[in-house]
């Protein structure tokens, strides 16, 4: 049976003061959100796939922080190795154009590292989009741009899961680095939500929102049973089969 599947990418970032610095002696203007002095402290994927009647199936849950492998260029090499073990799947990021890629392919520069084939220089190139940037396919012909929380809350996403969605400070505790390996995990999951919106809006053939979202959250659980929100995300699952519920009853 086919399946269309994806690769939800998030990355969590710090500014890198000596980078801001040297950049300062050159232009006192040089700001420290500029993407040039950011570096990665942490990525994650999570992979999920849906079939030709709509049904969803997920893949791991895979995460890389400075903390367990030493420095960025551990984090991204094992990023990209990952991503390229996996070269048939696209990416998925909200933002990622203007952010998370410029900061992966900087580093990929700094290192001398290969970089995935999501993320190849290809003029021309025939056949489906390598990276799927929610973000930028949401705003369309536009001007104006969501955040991610913005979507996930307009989808009814608990606000104590969307809460937890902003950017976080670089970790200086183990305990803190768990936190951020949580949070990156859980950012792949609230994206991989918000591209189920997205395709059931598209009109894609079979697929369910609320039974499409319970899906994703109980493949994530299963590979993080004790994620920090956990019980939230359960919850969450809870609230979509009372909603399916309801509308039976409706119905009948």
């Amino acid at each position: 049976m086919a399946k269309q599947s994806y690769i939800a990418l998030d990355c969590e970032f710090h500014w890198d003061q000596d980078l801001h610095q040297a950049h300062r002696a050159m232009d006192q203007k040089s700001k420290r959100r500029a993407v040039a002095v950011k570096k990665v402290m942490a990525a994650a994927a999570f992979q999920f796939s849906i079939d030709d009647e709509g049904r969803i199936s997920t893949g791991e849950v895979a995460s890389w922080n400075e903390f367990d492998w030493g420095d960025e260029e551990a984090v991204v090499a094992q990023l990209f190795d990952y991503l390229r073990a996996h070269e048939g799947k696209p990416i998925v990021t909200f933002g990622g154009l203007a952010t998370d890629i410029p900061v992966l392919l900087l580093a990929g520069l700094a290192y001398g590292l290969r970089l995935p084939p999501q993320m190849l220089d290809q003029p021309g190139r025939r056949g489906p989009r390598p990276h799927l940037d929610l973000g930028l396919m949401l705003k369309g012909g536009g001007r104006t741009w969501s955040h991610l929380s913005q979507v996930l809350l307009r989808m009814g996403v608990p606000f104590n899961l969307v809460a937890a969605k902003p950017g976080v400070r670089r970790p200086v505790s183990a305990d803190a680095w768990q936190d951020l390996r949580d949070h990156v995990e859980l950012d792949c999951l609230l994206l991989s939500v918000a591209k189920l919106g997205w395709l059931v809006a598209q009109g894609t053939d079979g697929l369910r929102l609320e039974p499409a979202i319970i899906g994703l959250i109980e493949g994530f659980l299963r590979r993080r049973p004790e994620h920090s929100l956990a019980n939230e995300l359960r919850t969450y699952a809870d609230q979509l089969h009372r909603q399916i519920a309801d509308g039976y009853d409706h119905v009948a």
